[in-house]
């Protein structure tokens, strides 16, 4: 640990001033980033003085020690370098950095220095906390330190599904660890536990009503907002605000219970169940146009890392109509005094779907290759609110079945990987077993022709030298034309290099 000497610099030569000052930092082995001057009276035997301060880079460590008039101080007393976070909290600037090394660096030192340490900016780091699901000290919190104040430390959180576990510098703050579905030990919940605040709002809840009243009307008088990530509910505009009111009281019951609702994150795939609206619903599914509203997160509560869709819908019953005006009319709902009125040339009668007004939570596993579902409907002289303790319990307790089902999923998703990649694999094998035939193939038909080109050389040179031989004996006169003839015959045959065809042949192995 290097060791600054502060000593007062009694010259009116500034020249001085800063020669000595700078013998002071090539001592410390650091490296001068700037220099200001304070200048004052008295202090040094009544001579006046100039006391400089010089911002030092001690391994890459901004120190701001004061040339003064006082004894030794160590650069570790003026304050904490990055290099200490580093040592600190064993984390250096781009590694990796664990959710419990996080809070303990958040809890140790300013946000700022954390920050310039990890090259990031405070606000940055902010949210990389709430992403973590870490608790940050409170405004004030090292004010109060400082002064002899206490400030509490909440402790670290048990991490929830979606919190981010490992992060480092430049990645995304959405990548995060997929968790494995673990149901908490089965409980009781007692009904004390379940009391809540009638007038609080869930954030999921939270500005939903807006949101849903502005959307446009399909049949049967469904909304359909222009929104799609909002709380997972189905209704007509009559049944809006009971339906959000009891969606709000189900979710904050749960919180209650310790269970976390909110959307689906993104850390694996959840998927929205379809459901059929139908009170009671057909033999034969019916498929409507336009189709109900979906979220793009379906809503989801965790029981522990096991997560558990939840919607509420309106349902909707099949009724005899008569079409009237321009729009399908219950025949109960029209007066008998009018219907006698009515003119069968001009009206007809079918059945329809209508809403009902009775709401119905349907729970449902978000997991994939993974079915099930349970719903509550409400009756005409039965209302939900008074069995939303029961759902919580009931949804507690199907935690451990739908963890189960999930680990079966993913067990015969692991098999038919497994298979898959050995489909693959034994394609493969097929295709270098058959790309290997065919090289061989082509190779043998090659050096069939090469061994007929080699003939066919040897043939024709054979034959140009026999020709020559013969000409010999011929008379001059004749010999003389039947050596032009043979010059103007291996002219015309080229070049044969009977070598040649075989060193351009390729072996299976070339191929």
């Amino acid at each position: 640990m290097q060791v600054i000497k502060r000593a007062a610099i009694c010259s009116d030569d500034a020249g001085m001033n800063v020669a000595s000052l700078s013998a002071l930092i090539r001592a410390a082995d650091a490296v001068r980033c700037s220099l200001d001057e304070q200048r004052g009276g008295g202090g040094c035997g009544g001579f006046g003085t100039t006391t400089f301060l010089a911002r030092f880079d001690l391994m890459d460590r901004g120190v701001w020690p004061v040339v003064g008039w006082y004894g030794d101080i160590r650069l570790k007393d003026l304050c904490v370098s990055s290099e200490e976070v580093s040592q600190q909290s064993g984390s250096s600037p781009g590694g990796p950095v664990s959710r419990e090394e996080m809070y303990a660096e958040v809890w140790r030192l300013p946000m700022t220095k954390i920050a310039d340490h990890h090259r990031v900016s405070s606000s940055f780091l902010a949210r990389v906390c709430t992403r973590m699901n870490i608790p940050r000290p409170p405004r004030g919190h090292w004010v109060k330190l400082e002064n002899g104040i206490p400030s509490p430390q909440p402790s670290l959180p048990e991490a929830g599904p979606g919190d981010l576990q490992v992060w480092r510098r430049g990645d995304a703050l959405g990548a995060v660890s997929r968790p494995v579905p673990r149901a908490p030990a089965p409980r009781k919940i007692k009904p004390e536990q379940l009391r809540i605040s009638r007038s609080r709002q869930h954030p999921v809840v939270v500005g939903a009503y807006e949101v849903f009243e502005q959307g446009r009307v399909i049949d049967q008088g469904f909304l359909k907002p222009g929104r799609q990530r909002l709380v997972d509910v189905v209704v007509t505009k009559p049944q809006l605000e009971p339906a959000l009111k009891l969606a709000n009281q189900l979710f904050l019951k749960l919180e209650a219970a310790g269970h976390r609702v909110m959307f689906a994150p993104s850390d694996r795939t959840y998927a929205r169940a379809s459901f059929d609206e139908h009170e009671h619903p057909p033999k034969k599914p019916r498929h409507r146009h336009p189709a109900l509203w979906s979220p793009s997160k379906p809503t989801v509560v965790f029981i522990g890392t096991v997560a558990i869709g939840l919607t509420l819908f309106e349902m909707t019953e099949e009724l005899e109509a008569r079409y009237i005006d321009g729009k399908y009319i219950p025949t109960s709902k029209i007066p008998s005094q009018q219907m006698r009125r009515l003119s069968s040339t001009w009206n007809w009668s079918t059945r329809m779907d209508f809403a009902t007004g009775r709401l119905c939570i349907r729970a449902f596993s978000p997991y994939p290759w993974t079915d099930w579902s349970q719903s509550w409907k409400e009756a005409k002289q039965c209302s939900l609110r008074g069995q939303l303790d029961e759902i919580v319990q009931q949804l507690t307790d199907a935690a451990p079945v739908i963890a189960r089902l999930v680990e079966e999923a993913e067990e015969q998703a692991r098999i038919r990987q497994q298979e898959w990649k050995e489909q693959i694999r034994r394609r493969e094998e097929r295709e270098r077993i058959r790309l290997q035939n065919e090289a061989r193939e082509q190779a043998r038909a090659d050096l069939l022709c090469a061994i007929k080109q080699w003939d066919d050389i040897k043939r024709i040179q054979a034959f140009f030298s026999d020709a020559e031989s013969s000409v010999l004996n011929l008379p001059e006169a004749v010999r003389c034309i039947a050596m032009d003839k043979l010059a103007q015959a291996r002219e015309l045959v080229g070049e044969l290099d009977p070598l040649q065809a075989l060193l351009e042949w390729k072996g299976p192995q070339e191929r």
